[in-house]
């Protein structure tokens, strides 16, 4: 489940709760700050050490990685999955599409989850600092889940596989944390 869980919020809460029950291992991608700058064009609020904290706090997850790209065909590589949830907002979009079609490429499929219109990061962030957005730019209606530009709230489970394609139990969304990641 990718994702840059900025400014934790109900919405994160929700997509992550739906993707455990649907899965027998949970494991989130906290997008790091880099790609999140890369990404978005600004920093997010809060640093990746305790976005991660805040996700791996919760008793569902059973682990969290660091996402170093919105390209989720190279998490994929670096340990394989066999299910990306994302929020429903992307379904019927051309960026589902497109995603639909990467995961396929590498056996994968994609799930959406119902997202929480509600509340976002991006909401939060313009509500918060309201001057870090121009005037002509259009309210975020996609949830910041995955803090990701082009990506709604992000959300994967993984059912992983070994290096011989079999289900294992240890998966991610991208690379392991013992890679200098932070848990």
């Amino acid at each position: 489940m990718p994702g840059g869980f900025d400014m934790f919020h109900q919405g994160h809460l929700n997509i992550l709760r739906a993707a455990r029950e649907r899965c027998d291992r949970l494991v989130v991608g906290v997008t790091s700050d880099e790609a999140l700058i890369r990404m978005k064009g600004r920093a997010p609020v809060i640093p990746l050490k305790e976005r991660c904290d805040l996700v791996s706090s919760l008793r569902f997850v059973d682990a969290v990685v660091v996402d170093l790209d919105q390209d989720k065909r190279l998490a994929w590589r670096l340990q394989p999955f066999d299910v990306l949830f994302k929020g429903d907002d992307w379904k019927d979009t051309p960026k589902g599409a497109k995603l639909e079609v990467e995961m396929a490429e590498v056996g994968a499929r994609v799930v959406y989850l119902p997202y929480t219109p509600s509340t976002s990061s991006t909401k939060l962030r313009r509500f918060i600092a309201p001057e870090d957005f121009s005037d002509d730019e259009a309210p975020a209606a996609s949830s910041e889940a995955s803090a990701i530009p082009d990506e709604a709230p992000a959300a994967g489970a993984q059912a992983p596989r070994s290096a011989a394609g079999e289900a294992s139990a240890a998966g991610a969304v991208a690379r392991p944390l013992d890679e200098g990641a932070v848990r």
